[in-house]
């Protein structure tokens, strides 16, 4: 999608309700997204081939996109819940699969999987055909390498998903081949009468052990009346002696208790790297009032350590006692010493979802959007604040049956809807990643920045790949970076997958991402790219994360500013153990520095400052007192 139509369509959008209104009266009552959207599409295409695979597309510094496959239009890559990029860290290798079609071979029908060294330009490929009168439909596609193995031909494909024939939706398959088409096993499974979408394609995933999982979403029903009844996995695992996967004849039923007529939003299926513990996870608002107490989304939480065999339901926890959430996000309307975190997965257009990943020590993490609930009242749990801050958050089990949550980064731009040319809406596909180890896990989006636009964008429409990477076992994580921008590929990463597990060379961390080129609409070809050189090297995992420590022990006091949120000036009390010399500084979300009052030197005992505040903008801010070389920072709201 070339820029100069992008921008054409930017300037044809309206502002975002409310924008320059940075306040806690503006709000704004979110609109309720289908559950099914996006999921009904039966579009066909078959293109044939015309082009082969490895086409070198650009280079910019250490970043490489290469062109390895294309499908017949953009329903075989869009959701997140299906895998699309994978990786063998031990190899090197980097895997792109999807449903086929388009300029670089195959029909619609098809699976193609391509493979090739992460970083070059010489990629293979092989394709998978259905049984025929079955076409395949949103696979999710993995690559598995056998011990000990270093030839691509010897590595596994594993598929699943739904499929069709004549009459639409028939069922499931699921099977696996080697990658020099050897070996093909696909079993094909009917739904059940009263299924209206069973699409077997959640998380899939293999452990270094061999074992595979995957999940799916089940509405019951017809396209005009249906209601979520939870989940199914499917488990199998690697047969050394067949190079196939052998799966369980039975599918694990997992149904949570749920309001709203069971509706889930968000699903994932994650495993630790040794597949010792698994998580299902979706948002949805629990019938148990100690795991939902606001009667609002949160996660729905289940996790396995038998390798997917039965699940547990982990325990209830309230975020809104997360401290993290308490300082970043706004209070609530009814009572401003209450900030109730909501995750807005099925509230907010485009196809919104969660990354999520489980560290070394077997811990889940989700990445998403946060944002703050107006009011405590059951009838408007809706409304939202408009002028709030898009705040993304890495949510994390501490092992104990508590959770923690640290600050990612702020989200530009708003959701693309569906009423743009393109046909369909898009939002950041926030993905998260993770070391072979588990010991640093990553999150990667796409996102608009509209300062290197000059601000001409308030929705997603230029986006460019950003990432960000925490150490776990060390507590230190990097700044986010935008690798993207004013490259040759800015502004020109749509429908982005990140894979599970990155690959490390020497200190670098290469995360697997794919991005593609889509075609005028929705219904159209398009191709995708593999996207090599978004990463970390060790030495940029320097930020001590202060908020899952213990507070260090400090020797000057410094209050919250009263009154807060607040307009005009607030004030501080500060207590000096002995005299300093005392500053207030405050800064933006940005970091940048907006307000600084030198107060001189101050003797001991207790003394108000004031901050001023008549020239910021409305919004969150951060604001330090410095004392001697002491330095206190507390989190302020200006309306």
């Amino acid at each position: 999608m070339k820029k100069a139509l992008l921008l054409g369509l930017a300037l044809s959008f309206g502002l975002f309700a409310g924008a320059q209104q940075r306040n806690l009266r503006s709000v704004s009552k979110a609109e309720i997204r289908p559950a099914d959207q996006g999921l009904n599409q039966l579009t066909e295409t078959a293109l044939q081939n015309t082009i082969p695979g490895g086409e070198l597309i650009n280079r910019s510094g250490d970043l490489l996109k290469t062109s390895v496959s294309s499908s017949s239009n953009v329903y075989g890559i869009f959701s997140y819940e299906q895998t699309v990029v994978s990786s063998s860290p031990e190899t090197g290798h980097a895997f792109f699969g999807n449903r086929a079609g388009g300029s670089m071979g195959a029909t619609g029908n098809d699976i193609k999987v391509a493979w090739g060294m992460h970083n070059s330009t010489s990629w293979s490929n092989m394709v998978i055909n259905p049984t025929t009168g079955f076409n395949f439909r949103y696979p999710s596609t993995v690559v598995y390498n056998p011990a000990g193995n270093t030839a691509p031909e010897n590595m596994v494909a594993i598929i699943s998903g739904p499929y069709t024939d004549a009459g639409g939706w028939k069922g499931q398959f699921y099977g696996s081949a080697k990658l020099n088409g050897q070996g093909q096993n696909i079993v094909y499974t009917d739904n059940e009468p009263n299924i209206y979408i069973n699409h077997l394609n959640i998380g899939l995933s293999v452990t270094n052990q061999g074992n595979v999982h995957v999940a799916s979403q089940r509405l019951d029903g017809t396209s005009a009346s249906y209601v979520s009844n939870g989940w199914e996995v499917m488990n199998g695992a690697y047969n050394a002696e067949t190079g196939q996967v052998d799966w369980d004849a039975s599918k694990v039923i997992v149904k949570p208790d749920l309001l709203e007529d069971g509706r889930i939003d968000a699903s994932s299926l994650v495993f630790s790297p040794d597949g010792s513990v698994g998580y299902l996870l979706g948002t949805a608002v629990d019938a148990d009032p100690d795991y939902s107490p606001y009667g609002l989304e949160w996660p729905v939480v289940y996790k396995t350590t038998d390798h997917g065999a039965t699940w547990e339901k982990t325990e209830a926890f309230d975020f809104s006692q997360i401290n993290i959430f308490r300082e970043y996000l706004y209070p609530t309307r009814a009572d401003l010493d209450v900030v109730i975190p909501r995750w807005y997965n099925k509230w907010v257009g485009g196809n919104r979802n969660n990354g999520a990943t489980v560290d070394i020590n077997g811990n889940l993490h989700i990445a998403g959007i946060v944002r703050s609930t107006n009011s405590i009242h059951p009838d408007s749990l809706s409304y939202f604040y408009t002028a709030e801050p898009s705040l993304m958050f890495d949510v994390f089990m501490n092992g104990d049956g508590t959770w923690n949550a640290i600050f990612v980064d702020t989200i530009r731009t708003a959701v693309v809807d569906d009423t743009n040319p393109f046909g369909m809406g898009w939002d950041q596909r926030i993905q998260m990643s993770r070391t072979a180890d588990g010991s640093k896990v990553f999150v990667t989006w796409a996102d608009t920045d509209p300062v290197t636009w000059g601000g001409i964008f308030e929705t997603n429409l230029q986006p460019d790949v950003y990432s960000w990477g925490w150490d776990v076992t060390k507590n230190l994580h990097t700044l986010p970076v935008n690798f993207t921008t004013m490259t040759e590929y800015w502004g020109e990463n749509f429908w982005m997958h990140a894979g599970e597990e990155v690959i490390k060379e020497a200190t670098y961390y290469n995360i697997p991402v794919s991005t593609s080129i889509p075609g005028a609409t929705q219904d159209n070809p398009l191709v995708h790219q593999y996207f090599a050189g978004i990463g970390f090297d060790e030495a940029e995992f320097v930020i001590m994360n202060s908020e899952t420590q213990p507070a260090p022990v400090r020797t000057i006091a410094v209050s919250q500013n009263f009154p807060n949120p607040f307009n005009g000036t607030s004030e501080v009390k500060v207590e000096l153990p002995q005299s300093a010399v005392v500053a207030v500084e405050v800064f933006n979300l940005l970091g940048q520095k907006v307000y600084e009052s030198s107060k001189g030197r101050m003797a001991a005992g207790v003394h108000t400052l004031t901050i001023n505040a008549a020239g910021l903008k409305s919004g969150i801010y951060s604001y330090v007192i410095s004392a001697g070389n002491e330095r206190v920072s507390r989190k302020m709201i200006v309306k």
